[in-house]
């Protein structure tokens, strides 16, 4: 699985989750040492035809005023009710041609495990239903004029409460067993409990089951913490491209 995740602690932890929501989850994330950070790199991609009739062509990428094809996003000590990051990228076309904004998610990483994007219809859609902490990306529009610019903006948070009951899918790729946590399956849009004896009996059901917000935050918690310990790396990596091309 690309991660090192002691389970005897992490049951042990999660005990104490459940008696002493509040302090064990900010005692736990300091002791592990969580310093999860993203990285998002930006660069443009700008078909240009050689003809006498084409006006110059001038696209900028500015994080805070510096002119830079990557831009790079970093967030320490990302933990439940962390203050919400935000980052703004300015794309500025400086040329008399119009022009058309997008942009790509290239891949995302989390706990070493490299998500295959080609088995999600939306990874946006993805990023919800299976995680806690919450990333968000939008550009203020899409079209450019001439001598225009236009905002992207990135967002990541992580709620700590929740003013409904959320609950969140066990993907294949980064969730395991756990016995400490209780399990649900969805029936019509209700949530049962539901008993997982054993990892067997976790892997065969996996794809039904959900955990409670609660319980994914101190899985993510835990996790991306002795990760992190363990190997040195980010426990989310997430790469993004940005693309700003003429209009035919």
């Amino acid at each position: 699985m690309g991660k090192q995740i002691d389970r005897e602690k992490l049951a042990a932890l999660n005990v104490k989750f459940r008696k002493h929501k509040y302090l064990s989850i900010l005692l736990a994330l300091f002791t592990l040492g969580v310093n999860i950070f993203a990285w998002f790199a930006f660069s443009s991609s700008a078909g240009l035809q050689l003809d006498a009739t084409v006006a110059s062509w001038d696209v900028e990428f500015k994080d805070n005023g510096v002119v830079s094809r990557n831009i790079y996003i970093e967030i320490t000590k990302m933990k439940p009710g962390m203050t919400t990051y935000e980052k703004t990228v300015e794309v500025d076309n400086n040329s008399e041609v119009p022009a058309t904004f997008r942009y790509e998610v290239i891949s995302v990483t989390l706990l070493g495990n490299t998500l295959d994007l080609t088995q999600y219809s939306n990874i946006d859609t993805h990023l919800r239903q299976f995680y806690p902490f919450s990333i968000q990306y939008a550009a203020n529009k899409t079209s450019l004029a001439g001598n225009d610019s236009l905002e992207f903006n990135v967002q990541v948070s992580w709620p700590y409460e929740s003013n409904t009951p959320q609950y969140f899918s066990q993907d294949d790729v980064v969730y395991d067993f756990n016995e400490s946590f209780i399990y649900y399956l969805k029936n019509g849009t209700n949530y049962e409990e539901t008993t997982i004896a054993n990892e067997t009996a976790f892997t065969n059901q996996k794809s039904n089951l959900y955990l409670i917000k609660d319980d994914a935050d101190s899985y993510f918690g835990m996790a991306c913490g002795s990760y992190e310990k363990a190997t040195g790396e980010p426990c989310l990596t997430m790469n993004m491209r940005l693309y700003v091309e003429q209009v035919n």
